[in-house]
């Protein structure tokens, strides 16, 4: 029968008188049921106050000032970046599937056509999201929401 904390703890205090449980055969053969062997921190004892420790054991905070300026040097990195932000074996494939699905006939691309292909999606995605973020700051927000997204398309459907 497992023992609880208190119980162990009585046990240390007081011995074993109430324990008729276990036999002196049994006591032999079982492991060491200490507090400290258990993993359990004697009450009695104090742990150090946290100004004793040393410099190594504490954590670093970390600056939120550094931290904004990684992502704002990030952002900048994408912005100055001309790359694709899809890759391309992936977004090559999707194009495959929706050549297959549309068509039965085996059609070959070129790299070039897959380049335009990638350009132009990106440039729509990229047109999508700006628009979506001047409706969320339209309503004096920060965070790109869902709900701006479906009220774009709204606006757009309503347009068209």
């Amino acid at each position: 029968m497992p023992r609880t904390r208190k119980q162990l703890e009585m046990s240390e205090n007081y011995g074993s008188l109430g324990d008729s449980s276990i036999s002196s055969n049994d006591e032999q053969h079982q492991p060491s049921t200490s507090t400290r062997a258990r993993g359990f921190q004697v009450a009695t004892k104090k742990s150090q106050p946290q100004s004793q420790k040393t410099g190594s054991s504490r954590r670093k905070k970390t600056n939120p000032r550094r931290r904004d300026l990684k992502f704002l040097r990030e952002v900048k990195r994408l912005q100055m970046s001309t790359d694709f932000m899809i890759p391309r074996l992936p977004f090559s494939r999707l194009v495959r599937e929706i050549i297959i699905l549309q068509s039965y006939t085996v059609t070959r691309i070129t790299a070039t056509a897959f380049e335009a292909l990638q350009t132009a999606s990106e440039v729509y995605l990229q047109q999508r999201m700006q628009d979506a973020y001047m409706l969320t700051l339209h309503r004096k927000c920060v965070t790109l929401d869902l709900r701006d997204m479906r009220l774009l398309e709204l606006f757009r459907k309503n347009t068209s």
